[in-house]
């Protein structure tokens, strides 16, 4: 699970930084105008909820995926709102045009950015950690029960549902 988070958490890193990175060179290090900022967010949450957990290029996928762009979309802008307004501790270097010194973490974009995709990089890849071989998922029926043989699909055998064809139906029985 450890090494899930920690992936997660590199993911999130890198989008969101690499959003911050296009923000702060298209609008200055500090954007005078908040909003872009904040769309960078939304646009940070969707995409690391598209790709972190549970991806949306994998077979069953693509609904959870979707529900965690969404989701994550509007979460990084609460997470954006926290970071701006708490995390006040200065930049220890400066990284040239994209953010000077003087500024504390949470102003720069490339920084609060890349704090919000990692967080949620982090919380979606950790909520995705697959059960331990041997173990089903919780909620999943048993292996023997008519609700796992269902779920089979047309794969399960007419012998394994215990229908018989020996007995006739009851349009048969009426004639």
């Amino acid at each position: 699970m450890l090494v899930r988070l920690l992936v997660g958490l590199v993911k999130g890193i890198v989008l969101g930084g690499l959003i911050g990175l296009a923000v702060a060179s298209l609008l200055g290090p500090v954007p005078s105008s908040a909003v872009f900022v904040y769309l960078a967010a939304a646009l940070v949450g969707a995409l690391v909820g598209l790709v972190a957990g549970k991806p949306i290029w994998s077979a069953d996928g693509k609904i959870e995926a979707g529900l965690k762009a969404g989701f994550g979309a509007l979460l990084s802008l609460g997470l954006l709102w926290l970071v701006r307004r708490f995390v006040t501790v200065p930049l220890p270097i400066s990284l040239g045009q994209f953010a000077d010194a003087n500024r504390s973490i949470g102003e720069t974009a490339i920084t609060s950015l890349a704090l919000v995709g990692g967080a949620l990089g982090a919380f979606y890849d950790a909520d995705n950690t697959p059960a331990p071989a041997g173990q089903a998922k919780p909620g999943a029926p048993p292996p023997g029960s008519p609700k796992a043989r269902i779920g089979a699909g047309a794969g399960a055998a007419d012998e394994d549902l215990g229908l018989d064809e020996d007995v006739p139906s009851k349009k048969q029985m009426k004639r």
